[in-house]
């Protein structure tokens, strides 16, 4: 499978990746339940993030700069984001383009598979959230690619689409034959290329090899992307509901019994000392 295939995909997308048709119709994920994944990310990533706003941080498959916005607004201002859509790159350049700052954002055109660019020991805090790591055609050399990247003791934090939670997706979607090959190959395929869906099993499996040590294992949300989208942004609209219903999940969200069939899963790991 021709990388340029996905990098094509996210240059057509680009401008309507966030809002857009670009997660096709099977995805019953509401807006709503993402917002929940949303948060409880960014309370894993918050927990890990090195309190000195100097380090050098790499926001891997940044897309369109979400993330790194939001460390920009804390002050965080040695931030690389790379990705392998030029487009999406732009993106990026747009959306941090109108928050008023002096800090020093660099914007690389990377395959998070192959990170040629950057040196062995680069980065104090190294994160890719939600596609990358599953689109890549490779997980486990991202993997291996982030760990290389990032100074020895710092955090490394993945996220990707849960295998157990896509099951029901597909059948739900008539795709029975699909649903059978996921649970046997870890794949599904939402576009042409081939889209890698993990259990925390598995995803554990790779940080160990690339050598991580597994500090946290999370879902995105666990609970919130069961309910139906009607019912959840009724109850959301309500600030105080919202609060109770984000720390059920934050209360649960690392309970491992209920990680696998989750939104999402997310992995927090601490690159071994060299030897």
């Amino acid at each position: 499978m021709d990388k340029r295939k996905v990098e094509e995909i996210f240059d057509k997308y680009a401008e309507e990746y966030s809002s857009g048709p670009f997660a096709p119709s099977r995805y019953d994920t509401s807006r709503s339940a993402m917002s929940f994944a949303d948060d409880i990310t960014w309370y894993f990533m918050l927990k890990y993030l090195p309190k000195d706003k100097t380090v050098r941080i790499l926001d891997a498959g940044g897309g369109d700069g979400y993330w790194a916005e939001k460390l920009i607004a804390l002050g965080y201002h040695n931030i690389v984001l790379s990705d392998l859509s030029q487009g999406m790159l732009e993106q990026a350049k747009k959306r941090l383009a109108k928050v008023k700052t002096s800090h020093d954002i660099a914007f690389v055109k990377s395959d998070i598979s192959d990170m040629k660019e950057f040196q062995s020991s680069l980065f104090d805090y190294v994160f890719s959230q939600y596609d990358a790591v599953s689109y890549c055609l490779e997980p486990w050399n991202a993997v291996k690619e982030l760990t290389r990247v990032a100074k020895p003791q710092s955090y490394v934090i993945v996220s990707l689409d849960t295998k157990f939670r896509r099951v029901p997706e597909l059948i739900q979607a008539g795709l029975v034959d699909e649903a059978e090959k996921l649970l046997t190959t870890s794949i599904s395929y939402d576009f042409d290329w081939p889209q890698y869906n993990l259990t925390w099993e598995e995803l554990a499996d790779h940080f160990q090899a690339a050598g991580l040590e597994v500090i946290e294992v999370v879902g995105a949300p666990v609970f919130m992307h069961q309910v139906k989208a009607e019912t959840l942004e009724k109850l959301e609209n309500d600030a105080e509901t919202r609060q109770r219903l984000l720390k059920m999940e934050l209360d649960h969200c690392t309970n491992r019994s209920l990680v696998n069939f989750a939104g999402h899963l997310q992995m927090v790991g601490r690159k071994r000392r060299l030897k």
